[in-house]
């Protein structure tokens, strides 16, 4: 699906047709409409490719004063995937996006009237959004990971299964920050892209604050695998202690048993006939038990 969106008196209108100054929405092209754009716009068909790719890294290319940024984006509306790749392109005359689904960035764009003759304000409009989604993302988790810690002890198998989903998606925005800080670090050294004063300040502000945000997303990440380290050796060492009192008990309960059976067989047998015998046995049990008990006593199994 191809849109052509520009800024026309102070609104953000869906045009019929091409015209120059626009942003070029490209969501989910098949074969037809990404030859027609190839062609329209003179663009590498391989980086269009790339730019589909739901695995692609992010990283910037300059090819003959086009620009391809891909960027990997947050977004929770793609099925078992907490990023997903856009491409955005920069030509001479036009802005183009080009993604897979149609992301909650391009939705927010759409609503904020986005000015689109001007190419590097709408850039840093795209990039000051991923920023601030993967923050608002990164802290959200984390403020879970503290609330979790504090009741580390009430937590169950379900809260462990969360922490492990928060774990991966951590882990899926820790593969994408340091190529995002490095492609914007680069941004900065790219002739072709003139940025204003304000807005190279701007770019700086945001690679602080990827810089931050990575460093949350480390931590967030240390505090979860202790806390699963924490859970699975408590989990084992209360199973080992299920284990050793039941061992113990099944000792305590094989004594009686033995010497009961010795002294059910159809033989004659040492004292058979004795009178209280029965408590005889009672107190060698008895006396046998509390030796045990004082052994493991002794060494710590109770």
């Amino acid at each position: 699906m191809i849109e052509y969106l520009k800024k026309i008196k102070k609104e953000l209108i869906k045009l019929k047709d091409y015209q120059p100054n626009s942003w070029i929405k490209i969501v989910n092209p098949n074969e037809k409409e990404i030859n027609f754009i190839v062609e329209k716009f003179n663009l590498e068909k391989g980086n269009i490719i790339d730019g589909l790719d739901v695995y692609e890294t992010p990283r910037i290319e300059d090819e003959s004063g086009i620009i391809y940024i891909f960027l990997r984006v947050p977004t929770s509306i793609v099925s078992q995937q907490t990023t997903h790749t856009l491409l955005i392109i920069l030509t001479k005359e036009n802005i183009i996006t080009i993604s897979k689904e149609n992301l909650e960035i391009l939705n927010k764009l759409e609503s904020t009237n986005i000015d689109t003759r001007y190419k590097t304000k709408f850039l840093i409009r795209v990039l000051a959004y991923i920023s601030s989604s993967y923050s608002i993302s990164v802290r959200k988790i984390m403020k879970t990971v503290k609330s979790d810690k504090r009741n580390i002890r009430r937590l169950n198998n379900s809260d462990i299964l969360d922490l492990v989903l928060q774990e991966d998606t951590l882990n899926d925005y820790l593969l994408s920050f340091s190529p995002l800080i490095g492609m914007y670090n680069q941004m900065l050294k790219i002739k072709t892209i003139k940025f204003m004063e304000k807005d190279r300040d701007l770019l700086e502000g945001l690679i602080i604050d990827l810089n931050q945000t990575f460093y949350t997303c480390k931590s967030a990440l240390k505090s979860i695998s202790n806390m699963r380290d924490y859970y699975s050796t408590t989990l084992n060492h209360n199973l080992n202690r299920v284990i050793t009192i039941l061992t113990i008990f099944t000792i305590f309960l094989t004594i009686p048993a033995v010497l009961s059976s010795i002294y059910g067989m159809n033989i004659k047998l040492p004292f058979q006939q004795a009178n209280g015998i029965f408590f005889i046995l009672l107190g060698i049990i008895l006396l046998i038990w509390i030796l045990l008990y004082l052994i493991f006593k002794k060494t710590k199994l109770f």
